[in-house]
């Protein structure tokens, strides 16, 4: 009775999870399902997701306060406690004793939240950086759009969300195709926060003759960033959809999308990176302008003796107090060691005409973003808007 039973289980067969194309159990046969959660570590996303949070963590406790850290640093949160979910949910269901056994998966639903938050976190970055520059009716439009490409992004992450729930995969031809029209919806909201972030600083430094040290390096770094990020999102939503189409699939492998889907996996340490280095350049160029100020009033300080009707000596020469009228006595004071005095005006030696032309380094944007106030001290300027990720004004 027994063997009879055992043969007819035997009989049933494995639930589709199991299959290879179903991308979620293939090849995996747990003994139990905390041996399975930590087996699932070797999966890529899995590891990027976990790293990604012990950086981006470490970053926001130690220089990072303000909107722009507290929603990097909250994405990292999602993406954790996603890839957590789906991992452990994994681990239970490819179980050995659950190998004939089809259910809905409803933890699959309630990881498309997170997900949602997570993914959905980078047009909204974008959109802070915006902010910096962005003035008027077109800046008011694209803050709408952004919002507005969420509804149909966040539809489609549900749509993923009811299909893995009701059979209990992760990956089908439908998934796939939902996959790439939420990462199309998410592409577009990219590219249009990146084209107007471009667009605003363009006309800000179009109306202002001379740029920073850090408008240089925003240049270098932070549009290649942006513009990495929007390739990336667009290259992942086509692929996604056209390897499912019959004319292209016996050409194009469905794999091709990995390397992309797992490079947007980390952009929110790819952004955190940046931002880290942005502090650093601010820090340094701050530090330096400080310098050079400092050194130029020492310098005067020294020249002048230390203020107003002072004199300065050169050797070889006689002492000549030329703060009378040039049409006056020009008496010579001394010849003590062949020694000459000039004696200058007080009003000559105002140290504040001797400040340089002064320059924001870091502020509109920089509103939404603050740095610990252990950090340094640092020289601050005003009266033009930069393109930055900390406030320097505000510490916390």
């Amino acid at each position: 009775m027994n063997n009879q039973m055992s043969d007819l289980i035997k009989e049933i067969p494995d639930a589709d999870r199991f299959l290879e194309s179903a991308g979620t159990c293939y090849g995996k046969n747990y003994p139990s399902a905390l041996s399975g959660f930590f087996t699932q570590f070797k999966d890529t996303f899995f590891y990027a997701n976990v790293i990604q949070f012990l950086i981006v963590a470490l970053m926001y406790m130690n220089i990072g306060k303000g909107k722009y850290w507290d929603i990097l640093f909250y994405a990292s949160v999602s993406g954790l406690v996603g890839a957590c979910i789906e991992n452990s949910t994994v681990a239970y269901i490819c179980q050995e004793s659950q190998r004939k056994k089809n259910y809905k998966v409803f933890s699959f639903l309630i990881d498309e939240i997170f997900w949602i938050t997570c993914e959905y976190s980078i047009p909204f970055l974008n959109l802070i950086k915006m902010k910096a520059f962005s003035k008027g009716t077109l800046a008011k439009c694209v803050n709408y759009t952004i919002i507005g490409l969420f509804i149909p992004f966040t539809i489609c992450r549900l749509a993923i969300g009811f299909e893995r729930m009701n059979k209990g995969i992760l990956s089908s031809q439908k998934i796939s195709n939902l996959h790439g029209f939420a990462f199309g919806f998410m592409a577009i909201a990219d590219i249009v926060c990146s084209v107007s972030i471009l667009y605003f600083v363009n006309k800000h430094n179009r109306q202002n003759f001379s740029t920073s040290n850090i408008s240089n390096y925003i240049k270098h770094s932070s549009y290649t960033i942006l513009v990495a990020v929007d390739v990336v999102g667009f290259l992942l939503s086509v692929l996604g959809i056209i390897t499912n189409l019959g004319m292209f699939s016996d050409y194009i492998p469905s794999s091709i999308t990995t390397p992309f889907h797992c490079l947007k996996s980390s952009f929110v340490l790819i952004l955190a990176s940046d931002a880290l280095l942005f502090k650093y350049g601010a820090t340094t160029s701050s530090i330096n302008a400080s310098s050079n100020t400092n050194s130029k009033l020492q310098s005067t300080n020294d020249y002048n003796g230390g203020g107003g009707g002072k004199s300065f000596k050169g050797n070889n020469y006689a002492a000549i107090d030329i703060q009378k009228p040039l049409g006056g006595n020009v008496g010579y004071k001394s010849l003590n060691n062949n020694n000459v005095s000039y004696n200058y005006n007080s009003a000559y030696n105002n140290s504040s005409n001797l400040n340089p032309p002064q320059k924001s380094i870091i502020k509109n944007y920089t509103s939404n973003i603050k740095t610990s106030p252990n950090l340094y001290s640092q020289a601050l300027y005003d009266n033009e808007p930069q393109f930055g990720m900390f406030n320097n004004h505000q510490y916390n």
